[in-house]
């Protein structure tokens, strides 16, 4: 009966067919070991059982193959091999074949000659029947399979096996074996048998062996012994081997199983593949959980077109190649990926013409067919799929498992900023100062996105803050012009009332008291003016706090959730008192709280209607012409729109509140955020310079953009008839400036002064020191004083600062001589680009055949970094040259072709794999420029 275990498999349905990495203990012992402990296994059924338990101890300890490995036998493997393949899931269903757990069959066998134990590995799905053979060919004892445990092993005898070299001469000579097999021989320090001992660097020297084993922990082994294995020891003739962690588990219990693991990459589960990851050590071995780029294309998959019909292509997590004969479609995929992705091309000098051929090639094989390019990607293991129809230019997006949504360009630009060149581009780039840019700013494009939100932000505040703060001055003026002609009016009024005549002592008295009532109409309308905008803050601050303190129903998955909810309670407690303090202060304003001062203003307003009666009384007793009383009454009436409009006036002023703080407040934040940006840039500067490991040196301090700057400065001075070469020495004034923020802000005060200058002032102009440091004659100035108003220099004044990186390329390091970057070769240039973009860690960096742009001295170069950047970023290139496929180590090979051979209306995807595939070896050797001497360059990696 098959045991049901409680695993969860992964979904596996974006697996490529290309080289991955896989958790493997590569020494495994069973019962019939020796050594063993724990419970035996005697019975057919309870070998069956161990085979399940241990299959079920695999799955827990998240391995992906194991090897048994008992001394000179290998019955148990047939057991464990069926438990692998039969495996069921926690739901009861079968585990699927490219899922299940792969079981490599091997013999630790003991030598005489040299006196060592090696392993004997075999392919995954070695013929079972062939086992006995094996044994036969060794000489070894076959031990009835009925047998408990096995006796200690007698040591292979040196007639039979007299080296290592003679071991795989054996073997070799039976074909259904050659090929087949990996020796891995002990290399433990101080282990049991090693050979590593003292006086075997004969054998260790001269073995065909490419790697071998440790019963445990390699980072525990001695710094002599290390240095022989990874080739730094002469007598041992600096030969490096792969080696590899085993746990050597013989307990029941399986605690040690996957104690020490190695992770190996293979498409293909042969001792071959074991063979390639031994040579390949650097791309292809880890004895650490290896690290992978978290953001990576899953899979092109195009519904029809012209040339290649329907495409459905899986992509590797590392490094994809697509190789084929000129005009097989290699780059009509990579420009359909690039299209799916909304990629721009980069800016160089055939930008132009690179957007062309792009929109004839979608338009012509794409549009014509309604094809539709569907993109999968992964960022963090969330899947996202774009779809993008090339007649509706509808673009679609999917994350996880939401609907898709309509989405812009710039939307899926920003979720997935792929870095991508078309051919011969990366040699172009240079002439082009916002591409070089782009190598420093793509990697932190969110940080300067978020800092450039920020400036925007200061910008929005400082446009309304200053136009507050420019209203302002302007209502004071007003206020300052009202004040003046209210204290002449009042002053003239009173002059007419003490010239009224035949006036009664009473009545005298009750002229007097008008200028009282009128100032005490002046202080309760203040007052009322005061209540009303209290009244009014009052209001704004119950809205805004009802919208900003609304609970949200939404359940949210919290780990601590009995403090947040004791914390969350005191936060309520004190909302509810803020709610109830501001019913408290609402309810000031209510018509029940009022009525006492309602009273009181009504009762004066009785005594004033009463007296404003006995005064016209009075005025029309005066002895006086007609035409005075009219004037005082004139004056009254002006009077009384002059307080009005004082009153409305202080009411602006009280809800304006202080703008020039508000202003300089901003002000202050924009001038951060700038220098944030600076900061951050000046930093990727010197990683971008790391990162070329010297080749470029890329320095921000003094790179204002002069060019944007002066266009600045003309748009604002348009008209003015002011010269260039004026303008341009104002900006390299702030460009040479120890700190170009306060430089620029030195010119903009200057400015700012001659924007509100009133020529009519009887002030002399303002003194402009930096614009007469910059050659601007008086004339000039004066012109700019009469022209250049407040909302201009507010413009001007808001603008984002852009900044330009120097480029220098290094000509010895040595020396530490450099060049501007320009004046590099275009092979140079490239190469040093490429070498960066490698070292980033990033989104995918898509190449249409690199080694049109690599200097051909540096290829080999470039080509070991390509093993380290897989690790960090996804790459995808298409290749003519054998080196970037076969050298580079490529996970992944796409082969095109002509659908049919001699027509070429038609191409398809005639392969796909790795190149530990002999199929995928000999396309790499038929269509790529130096296939073969590539091959013969990894010699023994291939068996060319």
């Amino acid at each position: 009966m098959k045991k049901i275990m409680n695993i969860t498999i992964k979904n596996c349905n974006n697996i490529d067919e290309g080289a991955h990495f896989h958790k493997c203990d590569l020494q495994v012992h069973t019962p019939r070991d020796a050594g063993w402990k724990g419970a035996d296994a005697n019975t057919s059924i309870e070998r069956k059982t161990y085979a399940q338990e241990l299959i079920q101890a695999c799955r827990k300890k998240e391995l992906d193959a194991i090897a048994i490995t008992d001394h000179h036998d290998i019955t148990f493997f047939p057991y464990v091999k069926a438990a692998a393949s039969e495996e069921i899931d926690n739901v009861g269903n079968p585990v699927p074949k490219e899922q299940q757990i792969v079981i490599f069959p091997g013999i630790e066998l003991t030598l005489s000659s040299p006196p060592c134990q090696v392993i004997l590995l075999l392919d995954a799905n070695f013929n079972e029947t062939k086992f006995i053979d094996i044994l036969s060919i060794l000489a070894i004892d076959i031990v009835d399979s009925t047998e408990n445990k096995l006796k200690t092993v007698d040591p292979i005898s040196p007639k039979t096996i007299k080296d290592l070299n003679h071991l795989e001469e054996i073997l070799n000579q039976r074909t259904w074996l050659k090929g087949k097999y990996i020796i891995l021989p002990n290399v433990t320090d101080q282990g049991h048998k090693d050979l590593l001992r003292e006086g075997f660097h004969k054998h260790y020297k001269e073995m065909p062996c490419v790697g071998g084993y440790v019963d445990g922990d390699y980072g525990k082994i001695r710094k002599g012994r290390k240095n022989i294995l990874e080739g730094r020891q002469r007598g041992n003739g600096y030969k490096p081997i792969a080696v590899f962690q085993t746990s050597d588990n013989r307990n029941r219990n399986h605690s040690d199983l996957g104690k020490y693991i190695t992770w190996v990459k293979w498409s293909e589960t042969t001792a071959e593949a074991l063979r390639q990851a031994s040579l390949a050590k650097e791309s292809r071995l880890s004895l650490l959980e290896p690290k992978l780029p978290h953001v990576w294309i899953t899979s092109l998959e195009v519904t029809d077109s012209k040339f290649l019909g329907r495409v459905d292509l899986k992509l590797n997590q590392q490094y994809s190649t697509i190789i084929g004969g000129r005009g097989t479609g290699k780059s009509t995929l990579l420009v359909y990926l690039r299209w799916g992705l909304c990629d721009q091309p980069v800016e160089s000098e055939d930008t132009d013409i690179v957007q062309g051929r792009r929109k004839t090639l979608i338009d012509n094989t794409l549009q014509k067919f309604n094809g539709e390019v569907n993109v999968s990607f992964l960022i963090n293991n969330i899947s996202h799929i774009v779809k993008r129809n090339s007649k509706t230019n509808e673009i679609l997006l999917k994350i996880g498992n939401n609907s898709f949504e309509v989405v812009t360009e710039e939307e899926v630009r920003n979720l997935l900023p792929i870095q991508a060149y078309s051919q011969k581009q990366l040699s172009s780039v240079s002439v082009r100062i916002n591409e070089l840019k782009r190598f420093v700013e793509l990697p932190i494009k969110q940080t300067l996105d978020a800092i450039q939100s920020e400036v925007q932000d200061s910008e929005s505040k400082m446009r309304g803050a200053y136009n507050n703060f420019t209203y302002k001055r302007k209502v004071e003026v007003e206020i300052d012009a009202i004040k003046v002609e209210t204290i002449s009016l009042v002053a003239q009024l009173k002059g007419l009332r003490y010239e009224l005549k035949g006036l009664l002592a009473k009545d005298q008295v009750i002229i007097d008291q008008k200028v009282k009532y009128d100032n005490e109409e002046i202080i309760l309308n203040d007052l009322r003016e005061e209540l009303e905008i209290s009244k009014e803050h009052i209001e704004t601050l119950s809205e805004s706090f009802e919208d900003e303190f609304e609970e949200e129903n939404e359940d949210v998955e919290i780990q601590n959730k009995a403090l947040i909810n004791l914390i969350q309670k005191q936060y309520s407690l004190r909302f509810e008192k803020i709610s109830k303090h501001i019913e408290i202060l609402s309810d000031i304003f209510e018509e029940k709280s009022l009525e006492n001062l309602d009273e009181k203003l009504i009762e004066w307003n009785k005594l004033k209607d009463s007296y404003n009666k006995k005064y016209e009384t009075v005025k029309a007793k005066a002895k006086i012409k007609q035409q005075e009383l009219d004037q005082i009454q004139e004056i009254e009436v002006r009077i009384k729109e002059l307080k009005k409009s004082l009153s409305e006036k202080k009411k602006i002023l009280k809800k304006l509140n202080n703008p020039e703080k508000v202003y300089k407040d901003c002000r202050k934040k924009w001038n951060l955020a700038h220098r944030k940006k600076m900061d951050v840039l000046d930093k990727q500067c010197q990683l971008f310079t790391t990162l070329s490991t010297g080749l470029i040196k890329a320095e921000i301090k003094n790179c204002i953009d002069t060019d944007t700057l002066i266009n600045k400065l003309k748009i604002a001075f348009s008209g003015m008839n002011i010269r260039e070469d004026k303008l341009n020495k104002v900006c390299l004034y702030i460009a040479k400036a120890d700190d170009v923020f306060k430089a620029w802000n030195e010119v903009l005060d200057e400015l700012e002064v001659l924007s509100l200058y009133d020529l009519n002032s009887s002030h002399d102009i303002p003194e402009t020191p930096i614009l007469f440091k910059s050659d601007f004659i008086q004339n000039e100035i004066n012109r700019i004083a009469e022209n250049f108003d407040s909302e201009e220099w507010l413009n001007l004044s808001v603008a984002e600062l852009s900044f330009n990186p120097k480029f220098h390329y290094c000509t010895s390091q040595k020396k530490e001589e450099y060049i501007a970057f320009v004046d590099a070769s275009a092979g140079q240039q490239a190469t040093a680009l490429l070498i960066v973009l490698l070292n980033q860690e990033g989104t995918p960096l898509i190449i249409d055949q690199p080694e049109d742009d690599v200097d051909s001295k540096m290829i080999k170069d470039v080509v070991k970094r390509v093993w380290q950047a897989k690790c960090k970023r996804q790459l995808i290139f298409s290749s003519h040259n054998a080196n970037f496929v076969v050298n580079g180590d490529a996970e992944l090979v796409v082969c095109c072709d002509y659908k049919r051979t001699g027509d070429q209306t038609k191409g398809n995807i005639k392969a796909v794999g790795a190149i530990d595939n002999k199929d995928i070896r000999e396309e790499i050797t038929l269509v790529t420029e130096g296939g073969e001497q590539a091959f013969k360059l990894r010699k023994n990696k291939y068996g060319f």
